[in-house]
């Protein structure tokens, strides 16, 4: 799981949005119902990106996402069922009470288990590529494609959330040492330390951090 900002969801609240701030990978195990013979079986598969969005009561499957990754699916007012390219099987959903929607029944499974089923295939994103890349520049990431056989296009982002990786790898510098005086007023006595990055980023910025005992705060200095 990475944490970040992966972008929002609108709920009926204009006022009240939902963030999607972690992503990662998840185990489920599930059923899948065979739409010929109604025979069932129990399969283990793997979902990626999975979004952890705090404050929504319920886990949600994107049809759309499945289909985007090569599926194809066939459905009835009884159900539905996600076929991969050789017409296996391997997703099966059922109707609720309500009607209006279905629900797969999983399980999350906890445990690694070896060769799961990939339902959702997707070339990795930018903040993806960027982390296994060792946190690259994105002038090096530019090279990738022209001289990493086997590479695909990497879709750069037009605006990029702060990488707690890239910040930390530029702090050279160890925490100053508790002050021992205390103060009476709220505010009374701050001990903080500022730090300016050296480097200016691509669009003519740098960040400048303030570190107030365990916080941090970033700003970013535009230099034209």
């Amino acid at each position: 799981m990475t944490q970040g900002n992966y972008g929002r969801i609108e709920t009926a609240n204009s006022k009240a949005p939902l963030f999607m701030v972690v992503v990662g990978t998840v185990l489920i195990e599930h059923e899948i119902i065979d739409p010929q013979d109604r025979s069932t079986r129990t399969a283990i598969s793997k979902l990626w990106p999975v979004y952890c969005v705090p404050g929504m009561t319920i886990r949600l499957l994107s049809t759309r996402q499945l289909l985007q990754s090569g599926l194809s699916v066939e459905g009835t007012v009884d159900g539905s069922t996600f076929h991969d390219s050789s017409g296996d099987a391997v997703l099966s959903a059922l109707p609720n009470h309500w009607g209006s929607i279905q629900v797969v029944q999983t399980c999350i499974i906890k445990n690694n288990v070896p060769n799961p089923v990939r339902l959702v295939e997707r070339h990795p994103d930018y903040e993806t590529i960027h982390r296994r890349l060792g946190y690259a520049s994105d002038e090096v990431m530019r090279h990738v494609l022209d001289n990493v056989e086997g590479a695909k296009k990497i879709c750069f982002p037009k605006k990029k959330h702060i990488c707690c990786g890239c910040a930390l790898g530029k702090l050279h510098q160890h925490n100053f040492p508790k002050n021992p005086k205390r103060s009476s007023e709220t505010l009374g006595l701050i001990h903080s330390d500022l730090l300016e990055l050296p480097t200016l980023s691509y669009s003519r910025y740098k960040w400048v951090i303030t570190f107030l005992d365990n916080y941090s705060f970033y700003c970013r200095v535009a230099f034209l």
